[in-house]
C-alpha cells in the first residue's frame, strides 16, 4: 500500500493542477519579500510534503547555503527526494520525524517553512515552539493554514459528501482547525513569536473534474486520505454538483523570533 502510495503522489506532484503544489502568487511575493533568502543561509521546512518551499527556496542560498525538509510521513519524502533538485552550491537533507521533537540542535536555521503544518500538530503550540527552538535568534517563520472550511468551497461539498455517506469528516475538517486569525495570533504568541503578522490571501485553483479534485486530496495530506480512505474507490467521487473551480485558501503569517 505504501508504494502506491508513493506512485500516487509522484503522478499529482507532476500535475500543476495538484492541490499544493502549483505556487500561489501570494506564496512568490511571500518569498520575494524575505530579506534572510540570501546566499549561505540555512533554511528548514517543516510538513514538508513533496518539497514545494524548499523547490522555491534552494536557489536563492546558493552558494553555501542549506535547506532541511522535514515530514513525519515517509511517502511524502519519497516523493520529494525525487523531484526536489538540489542546486549547486547548497546542501539538502531529508528528515522522517515529528515536527515537535525534531533532531536538530537549537540556533540551527536563519529561516522556516511550514505550509499547511500547524493544524495537524498534536500540540499546536508545541510544535510551533519546537520550531522556534531551532530557529536563530531574529529569524522568520512564514507559516500557511487553510481559512475557514465554509469559504473553501470544494473541501465543504467533500465534507457534505461524506457526511451523506454516513463517513465521518472529521479528519478532514481538521484541516481547517487554525482559520481563525485570532487563534494563530494567540498559539504563535504562546510558542514565543514577536511580530506576529496574518493576512487572509485567496487563490483559484482549477481541476480537470470533480473526482480529480477529490483524487487530489487523496494523494495530499494524511488527514484527507484518511477521511477519503473509508470510502469504496467506485464512491470515491465529488458530491453532486458542479466541479469545484474556485478555492479560498491560505492564511499566512509572518512570524519573527525573539
Amino acid at each position: 500500500m505504501e508504494s502506491d502510495r508513493v506512485k500516487w503522489n509522484q503522478r499529482f506532484a507532476s500535475d500543476d493542477s495538484y492541490l499544493g503544489e502549483r505556487p500561489s502568487p501570494f506564496l512568490l511575493r511571500e518569498i520575494d519579500r524575505i530579506r534572510q533568502l540570501t546566499p549561505g543561509k540555512r533554511a528548514l521546512d517543516v510538513a514538508c510534503g513533496t518539497g514545494l518551499a524548499m523547490r522555491l527556496v534552494a536557489p536563492r542560498l546558493a552558494p553555501g547555503g542549506a535547506v532541511a525538509g522535514l515530514d513525519f510521513d515517509p511517502a511524502m519524502i519519497a516523493v520529494a527526494q525525487t523531484i526536489v533538485e538540489c542546486p549547486a552550491g547548497v546542501t539538502l537533507s531529508w528528515h522522517c520525524a515529528s515536527a515537535q521533537a525534531m533532531p536538530f540542535e537549537s540556533r540551527s536555521f536563519d529561516l522556516a517553512f511550514c505550509l499547511q503544518g500547524p493544524q495537524f500538530f498534536p500540540d499546536p503550540v508545541a510544535g510551533l515552539s519546537e520550531i522556534r527552538r531551532v530557529m536563530k535568534p531574529g529569524g522568520r517563520l512564514s507559516v500557511t493554514v487553510w481559512s475557514a472550511l465554509e469559504r473553501c468551497k470544494g473541501h465543504y461539498m467533500v465534507m457534505r459528501g461524506l457526511e451523506r455517506r454516513q463517513v465521518d469528516p472529521t479528519p478532514l475538517v481538521k484541516a481547517f482547525s487554525l482559520g481563525d486569525a485570532d487563534k494563530l495570533r494567540v498559539l504563535a504568541a504562546d510558542a514565543g513569536f514577536r511580530d506576529v503578522n496574518v493576512s487572509p490571501a485567496g487563490a483559484r485553483a482549477r481541476f480537470q473534474s470533480a473526482r480529480h479534485f477529490v483524487d487530489a486530496l487523496a494523494a495530499g495530506a494524511v488527514a484527507a486520505r484518511h477521511a477519503l480512505a473509508r470510502l469504496p474507490d467506485d464512491q470515491r467521487a465529488a458530491p453532486r454538483g458542479k466541479a469545484p473551480s474556485r478555492i479560498r485558501w491560505l492564511t499566512r503569517s509572518g512570524w519573527r523570533t525573539a
